[in-house]
């Protein structure tokens, strides 16, 4: 059984967790619950938790996620619902990502952070080749998986075309998508810059992307999409001179969106 940490100080789901019988069946043990930041601080300083549900004002949620990403930021977050059928969707949510996270692939040596980093990977992946998701969704995704990058701030998304001498050797460099080529691209353009976070992707029908966006907690809160694409360009035309160079990829930008927000990947925005 999973162990759950509620914080929340609205009581409308305080009332619906109260409600919530057989918590065994859901895949956890009763909550401990808190109403607020240091209440939450103090039970996880004595109390193992394997995932925090979350419902407070926007500022004090504000002051625990900041906490939270330099003390716990791997402890998955789980937005905490107002009815019974939302919480426990929620929380079914949260189930299947610890059921992951706790995988046992006998061949991998991936610990938790590196389990949850492959986490990220999948479900951007599915963003940014379907376009399906909602923004309820994407904005639980994000929470539930620790992403670092801020879902509200403009984003840029590229599309990269792998130079091939024909669709044979394209295919090749896609067959093992997800465990070479995306790793690959990691090592020329992934990673932190200037306050941004950059992310390859690799989808499963074949599309090559890198997904940039601000990092939460930014001190530049206020950047523009230009400045994201002023530092990106040269990231990414540095990246592709190391890929070739490093590892014999030869790529160039096919496309560039970019996006008010992550957001603007779902299919629901407005």
């Amino acid at each position: 059984m999973y162990k759950l940490l509620l914080v929340s100080d609205q009581e409308e789901v305080l009332n619906t967790f109260e409600q919530i019988q057989n918590w065994e069946y859901n895949g956890f043990r009763k909550p401990h619950i808190r109403f607020d930041a240091a209440g939450a601080k103090d039970s996880l300083s004595k109390h193992h938790a394997d995932g925090l549900v979350m419902a407070l004002s926007p500022e004090k949620e504000h002051e625990l996620m900041v906490w939270l990403r330099k003390e716990y930021p791997l402890l998955p977050v789980c937005e905490g619902g107002r009815t019974t059928e939302e919480a426990r969707a929620y929380l079914g949510e949260l189930e299947a990502l610890l059921n992951w996270l706790r995988a046992d692939f006998s061949s991998d040596q991936n610990n938790e952070q590196d389990m949850l980093i492959r986490c990220r990977r999948h479900f951007f992946r599915n963003l940014v080749d379907e376009r399906k998701m909602t923004c309820g969704e994407l904005k639980r995704g994000m929470l539930l998986r620790r992403s670092r990058m801020d879902p509200n701030a403009p984003c840029v998304l590229m599309t990269l075309q792998i130079q091939a001498e024909d669709e044979n050797q394209t295919a090749g460099i896609l067959q093992d998508q997800e465990h070479q080529l995306e790793k690959s691209l990691f090592r020329s353009f992934g990673g932190d810059v200037q306050g941004f976070h950059v992310l390859p992707l690799v989808t499963k029908s074949g599309g090559v992307y890198v997904l940039a966006g601000h990092l939460r907690g930014n001190q530049e809160e206020d950047g523009t999409a230009e400045e994201l694409m002023s530092v990106l360009e040269n990231w990414i035309r540095e990246g592709i001179v190391h890929a070739e160079e490093y590892q014999g990829l030869r790529l160039n930008v096919a496309e560039t969106e970019v996006l008010p927000s992550i957001y603007a990947l779902c299919s629901d925005y407005r």
